[in-house]
């Protein structure tokens, strides 16, 4: 992190999306409870789809050479995603407040993203076994005793120390995207950024309801502002390959026009299967479009229609994902059979 306590160590601004463990997804609503609230790529996954997020990020994404700055920016965010999560479980501890649970557990899918990061590039985990408030950076470790002594004054600052963490969080993520290339770090702190904006909003939210401001320290008013007044953002798009469109139309009633099956959509070559059309009057199949391959040798997903049955079934299009970049193979569409009863 960069902020007061701590000397610049890097210079990051970010990108794309990590589906599995963050959330795959994370997400923090603004229009959610706390306990609700899910951060992104890593979030909505959770914890238990590391491995497949490990493996997303080992088959989706090239392995590029690391220049200094992408292994420096690395090996920081990993410390300082830790930092996060060992703050809120101090707090949580201090004050029982579930945000700081919600929250916790989203920066431990954050920093153990990073480790997948890590392990991909043969990296040194600079977190190995240190245990809650243990940091390798000496800035962080002595960031981690101020933030803790500074929320465990009262609930508000407690609330206030979470928004100024991710303040710092965003901060740092954007000052080092710009030296950044390799589209898997892209991806992952893409996600992380979403992360840390959907948190602050949900600090922020506390401390409205204690009839408390936050003044932002790292980003601008200006920055700050605008995340506020926006929406919860999603999550979970740097890692998505399984998205078969399994919705099943409704209306199966003779005579009645069945509803169209799900859809199918993919990013970074999955395939999409259109889901089916129900059995009975007029199903019609959903649509499977392949996702867009995009950088070095970007290969479009395969899009294959959903099937119609049933009395006028009508097979969905599937449409091939592009590839763009690099040498950019396009998907392969099929359209999906409709077998009429008429």
């Amino acid at each position: 992190m960069k902020n007061q306590f701590i000397r610049p160590v890097l210079s990051f601004t970010m990108f794309l999306t990590v589906m599995l463990l963050f959330t795959s997804c994370e997400d923090l609503s603004s229009t959610e409870s706390p306990n609700q609230m899910k951060v992104g790529l890593v979030e909505d996954l959770g914890a238990g789809k590391a491995a497949s997020m490990c493996a997303c990020l080992q088959t989706q994404y090239p392995a590029e050479e690391l220049s200094q700055a992408e292994r420096e920016a690395l090996l920081f965010m990993r410390e300082e995603e830790k930092l996060a999560h060992d703050v809120y479980q101090a707090l949580l501890g201090r004050w029982n407040v579930e945000v700081f649970s919600n929250i916790s557990k989203s920066e431990q899918r954050h920093t153990d993203a990073i480790l997948c990061l890590l392990q991909k590039y043969n990296l040194t985990d600079p977190v190995g076994s240190n245990g809650p408030g243990v940091f390798q950076n000496a800035d962080l470790q002595a960031l981690y005793t101020v933030l803790v002594q500074q929320g465990s004054a009262s609930k508000e600052a407690a609330f206030r120390t979470g928004a100024q963490i991710e303040d710092l969080d965003i901060r740092d993520l954007m000052s080092a995207t710009p030296d950044i290339n390799n589209a898997d770090i892209l991806a992952v702190f893409g996600e992380l950024t979403k992360g840390s904006r959907n948190h602050l909003r949900a600090f922020t939210r506390q401390l409205v309801q204690l009839g408390a401001t936050y003044t932002p320290q790292y980003i601008s008013a200006e920055t700050y502002a605008q995340i506020i007044a926006s929406e919860h953002e999603r999550g979970g798009s740097a890692c998505v390959s399984n998205c078969n469109g399994n919705q099943q139309g409704n209306g199966c009633n003779n005579n009645r026009r069945g509803r169209q099956g799900g859809n199918g959509n993919c990013d970074h070559n999955g395939s999409g299967n259109g889901g089916n059309g129900c059995n009975g009057g007029n199903g019609n199949g959903g649509n499977g479009n392949g996702g867009n391959g995009t950088g070095g040798n970007g290969n479009g997903g395969n899009g294959n229609g959903g099937n119609g049955t049933g009395g006028n079934g009508n097979g969905g299009n599937g449409n091939g994902g592009n590839g763009n970049g690099g040498n950019g193979n396009g998907g392969n569409g099929n359209g999906g059979n409709g077998n009429g009863g008429n």
